[in-house]
């Protein structure tokens, strides 16, 4: 279930970032949504590196690799949801093998995600301690409630 949520809120970020790159938008816009993305890049990792008692030769060491794997991250999902766009564009027109092979691009893409942190925990191992991986997956998931909180109060302030 954390997982979910960690990869919902990566997914609304990607979903956001990936509707603000296809719109044409004037420069400030632009500049704000960068802008936002990369506050809310900066918040992750302070709170990451706070959770997880990282030192600052750690921190130094860990968000090189975890920015790495973040954009991995991203791209798995950017390909899925293309796929995703392109069958909703041409919903009417898209056959069972189209919907078939977007549905499973869109399973595959959560497996693809592990599969790729599997890949870079070995790196962040030789970094942070047993303990420190402990809080830093627990540290994730408290971003992960901490942007659907703002999510939600932004929502109802808007109604």
């Amino acid at each position: 279930m954390n997982h979910r949520i960690f990869y919902l809120i990566s997914a609304l970020m990607l979903l956001h970032f990936a509707s603000v790159s296809a719109q044409e938008e004037t420069d400030s816009v632009k500049s704000n949504s960068h802008k936002w993305l990369s506050d809310v890049k900066d918040y992750k990792y302070q709170m990451l590196e706070r959770e997880a008692q990282m030192t600052e030769e750690q921190a130094e060491q860990f968000f090189p690799l975890y920015q790495e794997m973040e954009q991995k991250v991203f791209t798995a999902n950017l390909e899925a949801r293309r796929m995703e766009m392109q069958i909703s564009d041409n919903f009417d027109n898209a056959t069972d093998e189209d919907f078939k092979q977007a549905a499973l691009a869109l399973s595959r893409v959560k497996i693809i995600e592990a599969e790729i942190e599997q890949e870079y925990y070995p790196q962040f191992a030789r970094i942070l301690t047993d303990k420190q991986l402990f809080l830093l997956k627990r540290a994730e998931t408290h971003f992960a409630t901490d942007m659907l909180r703002h999510y939600n109060r932004s929502k109802e302030l808007s109604q």
